[in-house]
């Protein structure tokens, strides 16, 4: 009796374990919920954006833009859904590589497709409402990179740069690799060393230290992106590029980028004029001054905007994280409305309105203040009014419910995120001993789809947690590589030891599709 009975606990016990899905390894116990982990609706999203990267080139269907101009253009869409998926491989993906690693390199090839950046030609001739005189007194240039535009540059480096860093294969640095075809012929030919170097330069050397958009016009949104770039480049080179953000800081305080008085995020600077166009500023030097001036005394309009603070705040933390945290307390009093137990709306505004939940909840989870995302998350929802279809969740084009293409993107990178997200991203890339840790490959996607998969280089142990994709069943294999044929590793799924793996490099796991699993892969 006795005997039973301590074979029964024995039973209970291994079955504890196993729905724990524990294991151990030379660091101690392991848990894999201890792990960073896609939650349900990241795990849609992505999805959903994954789908869109597997599109022909030439389609951007999913991508519904009024123009090619303003905050609905391809640019922006292309770029944020980088910027998500880069997240979700850094931090909760960096194991596994080959299922986000052709779709962001996809996105870059998107990227340079003239549909995305032929809007140049026709604004780089100068917009009337930005000159003193109201006029356009500049020749068209088709060369998208070369001179001023940051606002699609910018984001081609940032991109770039991220992939470069994530994945190590150096394929945007070959010469020609980045490309600009007009016509047949007429063709602007670069690689990312000549990209970083045309953005570098004229922060550097520009009078003002900023990089335009449109002609005289320099957003402080659009120059962090170039920043990125800086960062990441310097970090697989070596390179002092980076140098170049301490002339823009100068710059954006004596140009009182974000006002130390008010905590606002400036429109834009004019460089002709030489002002910071902002609600306590509110002048172009130009004819607009007989209608904006008196709008914004009169409170008709403002220049004020949660989706500029929440934008230039999000990527300015990366390298100016004390100064955005100084400035975030004073913007979220001053834009936050109706604060609910679980939700939160933001007060009007006139710039990027159907943006601000985004940008702003952006920039709440990367400064650590996570209810306030989920609040703006949660109320953002209701406005939006996502679909869920199958494994998917996006936001669709809505003009009457003020939803564009890129609202549920940014949304998307809001739920990726937490305190310090896109600042370790970017201040600490992925090392060499990363790309030579244990990683998984052949991951039958979309068959299986993987909540998280990393490995934990104190404990030896690769960690994944993997789950059946729509209606799959049966079982699937993936591959583990990078292993040293020297050391001997415990293989346990669910928290039961499963074999030994030793004397070889990549060895194949078989798992059942019948739910949710841990699989745990550690050095003994």
């Amino acid at each position: 009796m006795r005997k039973s009975r301590f074979i029964l606990l024995l039973a209970l016990l291994s079955l504890a374990i196993c729905f724990s899905g524990k294991a151990s390894g030379p660091g101690g116990e392991i848990i894999p919920d201890d792990y960073p982990a896609l939650s349900d609706d990241e795990m849609a999203q992505l999805r959903w954006i994954l789908d869109i990267a597997d599109q022909p080139l030439e389609d951007f269907s999913n991508m519904d833009a009024l123009d090619q101009e303003g905050m609905t253009s391809y640019r922006y869409c292309l770029a944020f859904m980088t910027y998500f998926m880069a997240l979700e491989q850094y931090h909760k993906l960096p194991a596994a590589p080959g299922i986000i690693q052709p779709r962001m390199d996809r996105f870059i090839q998107k990227m340079i497709q003239k549909p995305v950046w032929e809007f140049w030609a026709e604004t780089s001739k100068g917009l009337p409402t930005l000159e003193p005189k109201m006029d356009r007194p500049y020749p068209e240039d088709r060369d998208p990179v070369h001179k001023r535009n940051i606002m699609y540059s910018g984001h081609v480096g940032h991109m770039i740069g991220l992939y470069e860093t994530l994945y190590r294969d150096m394929k945007w640095e070959q010469p020609g690799s980045i490309t600009f075809e007009w016509d047949p012929d007429e063709r602007y030919v670069y690689d990312y060393h000549m990209l970083n170097r045309v953005m570098n330069d004229q922060m550097r050397h520009n009078p003002a230290h900023c990089v335009e958009c449109e002609p005289n016009a320099c957003f402080p949104e659009c120059n962090q992106h170039p920043i990125m770039s800086f960062m990441l480049y310097d970090s697989l080179h070596g390179s002092t590029t980076f140098e170049a953000a301490g002339y823009f800081m100068d710059f954006f305080l004596e140009k009182e980028m974000i006002d130390p008085r008010s905590h606002e995020t400036a429109m834009l600077y004019l460089v002709k004029q030489d002002l910071t166009l902002s609600t306590k500023n509110p002048h172009y030097k130009n004819a607009l001054d007989l209608v904006i001036t008196p709008a914004v005394s009169l409170g008709f309009v403002g220049l004020d905007s949660a989706s500029a603070d929440g934008w230039t705040g999000t990527f300015m933390h990366v390298w100016q994280p004390e100064y955005i945290e100084r400035h975030y307390e004073y913007q979220k009093k001053y834009s936050l409305r109706d604060v609910e137990a679980d939700k939160a709306r933001l007060a009007m505004t006139v710039w990027e309105p159907q943006l601000k939940y985004g940008f702003f909840a952006m920039l709440a989870a990367e400064v650590g203040d996570l209810e306030t995302r989920d609040k703006l998350i949660k109320f953002a929802d209701e406005k939006y009014r996502p679909l869920r279809e199958g494994p998917y969740l996006y936001y669709p084009f809505n003009l009457s419910r003020g939803c564009t293409a890129l609202t549920g993107k940014l949304l998307a990178c809001a739920r990726a995120m937490e305190k310090d997200s896109m600042r370790k991203m970017h201040v600490s890339p992925f090392s060499d001993e990363h790309f030579r840790g244990p990683a998984l490959d052949d991951v039958d996607f979309p068959r299986v789809v993987l909540r998280r998969a990393l490995y934990d280089a104190e404990k030896k142990a690769l960690i994944l947690t993997a789950e059946p994709g729509e209606k799959s069943i049966g079982e699937t294999s993936f591959a583990a590589v990078r292993l040293d044929p020297a050391k001997t590793y415990l293989l346990s799924v669910d928290g039961a030891p499963d074999r030994e793996i030793t004397g070889v490099d990549s060895a194949n796991i078989t798992v059942p599709l019948s739910g949710r699993i841990n699989v745990i892969l550690a050095e003994k």
